[in-house]
């Protein structure tokens, strides 16, 4: 079986855990126009939005901060398991080479096509981790900001 086969036989199982736990299917490349422009507004425009306005941004932008959070949990699961397997893997080959562990941890890997397609896994997986980390906070912060806007308004009016 290839790295990027058995990454999703194990991506398979962990999917059938979420639906068992009453999670939706994830799907990715969700694009959402509204929270595009809620995430870009301008302070201005803000201030002449309606209760409702304000309710059905803090929504929009609370189910994305979840998303993203969902996003960047599956990213972990497929670094952590890459990283998992690759020691698993590398134990006892090492010795074979000169150098530091990590030297000899990375010299086992070269040399071996399997272990370099999960390396490039782990890596992948990693990077597009690293590009989403916090935006779920920050989001969800964005979402609390038009709460506030919400009570704002309510005290005022």
């Amino acid at each position: 079986m290839t790295p990027k086969g058995q990454m999703n036989k194990v991506e398979a199982i962990l999917d059938q855990y979420e639906r068992a736990i009453g999670l939706p299917i994830f799907q990715e490349n969700q694009e959402d126009s509204d929270v595009q422009r809620y995430i870009s507004m301008d302070r201005n425009s803000m201030e002449k939005l309606t209760l409702e306005d304000c309710a059905i941004a803090a929504l929009a932008l609370g189910g994305y901060s979840f998303y993203l959070q969902r996003a960047l949990n599956r990213e972990n699961a497929r670094v952590n398991w890459a990283s998992t397997l690759l020691k698993k893997l590398v134990a006892g080959k090492e010795s074979q080479y000169n150098g530091s562990w990590d030297s000899q941890y990375h010299q086992v890997i070269k040399n071996d096509d399997y272990m370099t397609g999960i390396l490039l896994i782990q890596q992948y997986a990693q990077q597009r981790a690293n590009r989403v980390t916090y935006l779920a906070t920050s989001i969800k912060n964005m979402s609390d900001l038009y709460v506030n806007l919400q009570k704002a308004k309510v005290m005022k009016g």
